[in-house]
């Protein structure tokens, strides 16, 4: 079987067609563009894949390992129109979480007949003629104290900023030390040439 190398195939091979006969020439075409099936496939079993060693994986790990800045900030000043921004959508944020999960709750335990067994034993014990829970009353009150709760919180947070900012003007801040992360970079574990 011939083949034809990619340097072989030429303008020249193909003009001179008319000096070679047509079928030879289809041939040579054909073993070039042999089907894959027909080329000698690769033993993968010649080849092992090293497998590395858990000292070569540390090894590895303490080349990739990154060296981050240490930098020391100062919180100076805490806007308090920010923290009641934050504050109040947190706050709303987990009375209807609260809310949502009071129902869901109570709706289970008035399925499993608990809140039925709670107003017998209540009659039974307090010596009540009836006793019974009203769920929209109950509901109602959740959701107004909540309602007030979340508010109260949200002004809580206000006033612990604007304290902070009156203080940290005397002590001047909070130090706080950071990681800068957009500035780690490898370390080399390799010694320096000198």
């Amino acid at each position: 079987m011939s083949t034809i190398d990619d340097d072989e195939v030429t303008e020249d091979t193909i003009l001179d067609t008319g000096e070679e006969n047509a079928a030879e020439f289809d041939q040579r075409l054909d073993d070039f563009f042999e089907p894959a099936a027909e080329v000698d496939s690769v033993d993968a079993s010649s080849t092992p894949v090293p497998v590395p060693t858990p000292a070569a994986m540390v090894e590895r790990m303490q080349e990739r390992r990154l060296r981050a800045r240490k930098v020391r900030r100062l919180v100076r000043h805490i806007e308090p129109w920010s923290v009641l921004k934050v504050s109040l959508l947190f706050n709303f944020c987990m009375w209807v979480v609260v809310m949502v999960a009071g129902v869901l709750l109570w709706n289970a335990a008035e399925q499993a007949g608990t809140i039925q067994d709670v107003e017998s034993f209540a009659t039974k014990i307090f010596a009540l003629e009836d006793f019974a829970f009203n769920g929209e009353e109950i509901f109602n009150a959740v959701a107004l104290g909540g309602l007030v709760v979340a508010v109260a919180a949200t002004g809580f947070a206000v006033l612990v900023a604007i304290l902070l900012n009156l203080i940290s003007d005397l002590t001047g801040g909070i130090r706080v030390t950071v990681v800068e992360e957009e500035t780690s970079r490898p370390v080399s574990t390799l010694p320096r040439r000198g």
